[in-house]
């Protein structure tokens, strides 16, 4: 019967960080992601060319009350992000120790505020997501639910509503 209980145990044991794992990468929202109750939304697209800069950019800062507030924050809510488990370690390493990949050309990026202060930016560069942990303010990868196509169809549906930039 003991030797039955500490099979019991061992299995425990292994299956707890197996399901932790599955648990914390499933697909989140914004909220889980570390952001309260929105207060400012700032989006910036731009599709540079190598060598030349920002080709075309185009961004807008929104507050509640805005035309378009509902609109964006409708879009951003309905975004869904997986977390790889290592980010809850990842975090909190230092800076220089995590390897980052150059930022692709084009890029959507997504500055948001909550009413308590706390901040969270997405960046959304060629389908490889990137969000700042709420409490390290580390980068870290994100996989974004439907790819590099989602990133593209927001952007594409979102360019006509942003101002140029000068």
């Amino acid at each position: 019967m003991t030797r039955l209980k500490a099979h019991w145990k061992l299995l425990a044991v292994i299956l707890a960080p197996l399901l932790w794992a599955a648990w914390y990468s499933r697909p989140v929202d914004i909220h889980t992601l570390g952001i309260g109750d929105l207060s400012a939304i700032n989006v910036r697209i731009s599709h540079p060319e190598p060598g030349v800069g920002d080709k075309d950019a185009r961004s807008i800062g929104l507050r509640p009350g805005d035309p378009l507030w509902p609109e964006i924050l409708e879009e951003v809510e309905a975004l869904r992000f997986r977390r790889p488990p290592w980010n809850l370690v990842r975090q909190y390493l230092r800076e220089d120790v995590i390897r980052t990949e150059p930022a692709a050309r084009e890029a959507l990026v997504f500055n948001l505020w909550d009413s308590g202060g706390g901040d969270l930016m997405l960046q959304l560069n060629g389908g490889k997501p990137r969000y700042t942990s709420p409490y390290t303010g580390q980068n870290l990868p994100a996989s974004l639910s439907g790819g590099k196509k989602t990133a593209q169809s927001l952007a594409e549906r979102l360019w006509p509503l942003l101002e140029e930039e000068s």
